[in-house]
């Protein structure tokens, strides 16, 4: 062959390469559907905004089996084969690291795209243009290797509520000198402490796109009737800790209807047969734990100090909550109860301060009220007798013998959506959310001067309780006046 005409080949050849990569760049997802992905909603607005590059940071939420690392490594892929980006994955293990560069290497196998391909590792796939894609374990070390090098690049880590600080950090650092760069960190929420869990709740803070989805926005369609699914399922359950009465109307809520996913729906609902509610909840709908060591349910705590402002009923019961705490640390909690809402109406918290002064506010705040009525922590009988000399009427609690109580009270007011505060408390919010137990399950005594103040509160809920109550086929007891409380611990004998 005339080395003119050997040219001319060669040129057709490239073009018909360049042809077949052009043909997706515009739809990347008519080709990763000829690998066998598919798109819900939730995660074709992920790849399209991360594709696209609509967002330079992301964090992905989700639950096991969710597609996480899949969905990973189609991103990879695609940003690597038609934007000629530098991919590093890091994962919170060696063999989940190898896990995303095999569902690359399934694709990068295939006879369309192999002669793209310059060379193939276990952890290493390196295109013709120079760029790669390296997977890497969760180690400093191994970090050290996937610098961008002056190429766009993306980022993924891949369960990184299982990874060590220290590497997160050290990962974040390598996309410094990439003249494009984004970062998408994905995990489930197994912990509630940590680089994750502090990005999942401040991800706007960081500056952070944030996509969550659960078992049922990735699940096949489900075909059955709504009102039959696990209809006979409520109260039968030691460990159910919601009043919602089905799985469909809790967890499913009508998506499986429209589903477009890969989970089978008979396995989303053995799970939900053979596992606790937090298990449940955690692996199988991606939601943040109840809390490993938490004393309350984070999310409903957070949720109960939404308010923007909260307007006080003069004709309601008002009572005080007080911890006179150790170091001079005081905490006041002022609260309404009005039908079977608990409302906190003010929380004041005072340093080295005059016993007088804090008389002073508590007149200021009761007295529009007519409120005397204060619950307050027994281990300081001077000043809890100089508020009765006051004309406070006080009821002192002993922490030692109510502490656990006083916590499963507060816990149910919680869960039950029946605890009502302003965002400007912000400090209460946060200590209730930090509110921990130890190994062996005793409350720790830090940093919880508004937790116990609560607490402390929660005494006129425990002194009023009478009756019985019935849920299902459980007869539970029952405390409060006029509306009802359950504080029998989950799973207990009853």
């Amino acid at each position: 062959m005339k080395k003119s005409k050997a040219l001319e080949v060669f040129k057709q050849i490239l073009e018909a390469k360049d042809e077949f990569k052009r043909q997706y760049t515009k739809d990347p997802f008519s080709l990763l559907t000829h690998f066998g992905y598919c798109f819900p909603p939730k995660i074709k607005k992920l790849f399209s905004d991360v594709y696209y590059n609509r967002i330079t940071r992301g964090v992905a939420q989700a639950p096991r089996g969710g597609g996480k690392t899949q969905i990973a490594a189609g991103l990879g892929f695609i940003k690597f084969f038609l934007q000629n980006f530098n991919v590093g994955i890091v994962a919170g293990s060696k063999e989940q690291a190898l896990r995303g560069i095999e569902y690359i290497q399934d694709i990068t196998g295939e006879p369309e795209i192999i002669n793209y391909v310059e060379d193939e590792t276990k952890t290493l796939i390196k295109g013709k243009t120079g760029n790669w894609i390296k997977a890497s374990p969760a180690s400093t070390k191994a970090i050290r290797g996937l610098h961008a090098k002056g190429r766009p690049m993306l980022l993924i880590m891949d369960e990184e509520a299982e990874m060590e600080e220290a590497i997160v950090r050290s990962a974040l650092n390598i996309i410094r000198d990439a003249p494009i760069s984004i970062i998408l960190r994905l995990s489930t929420y197994h912990k509630i402490y940590g680089t994750f869990a502090d990005l999942c709740d401040n991800y706007q803070k960081y500056g952070y796109q944030k996509y969550v989805w659960d078992s049922f926005d990735v699940c096949e369609k489900c075909r059955d009737t709504c009102s039959e699914c696990f209809k006979n399922y409520y109260g039968l359950r030691d460990d159910i800790k919601t009043l919602e009465k089905d799985f469909a109307a809790h967890y499913c809520q009508g998506k499986a209807k429209k589903g477009q996913g890969w989970l089978k729906i008979p396995e989303i609902r053995q799970a939900f047969l053979e596992s606790s509610r937090e298990w449940f909840e955690t692996e199988n709908m991606g939601w943040r734990p109840a809390g490993e060591g938490a004393v309350l349910p984070i999310e409903m705590v957070k949720q109960a100090f939404h308010y923007d402002q909260i307007i006080p009923n003069p004709s309601a019961e008002h009572w005080f909550g007080i911890d006179w705490g150790f170091k001079g640390t005081t905490a006041v909690e002022f609260l309404e109860r009005e039908d079977e809402k608990i409302k906190l109406l003010e929380s004041l918290e005072f340093h080295q301060t005059s016993l007088d002064l804090i008389i002073e506010h508590l007149h200021d705040l009761g007295d529009p009220y007519h409120c005397k009525e204060i619950y307050a922590d027994a281990s300081h009988p001077f000043e809890n007798s100089k508020l009765t000399d006051e004309g406070f009427d006080v009821i002192e609690v002993p922490f030692v013998s109510y502490k656990e109580t006083g916590a499963g009270w507060l816990k149910y007011l919680f869960e039950r959506d029946l605890f009502m505060a302003p965002k400007k408390f912000e400090n209460v919010q946060r200590q209730l959310i930090n509110w921990r137990r130890d190994k062996t399950g005793k409350i720790v005594k830090k940093d919880d001067h508004h937790c116990d103040a609560l607490l402390a509160a929660t005494k006129k809920l425990e002194l009023k309780k009478s009756d019985t109550m019935i849920i299902g086929p459980r007869v539970l007891p029952q405390a409060g006046s006029d509306f009802v409380y359950n504080i029998i611990k989950v799973g207990t004998e009853r």
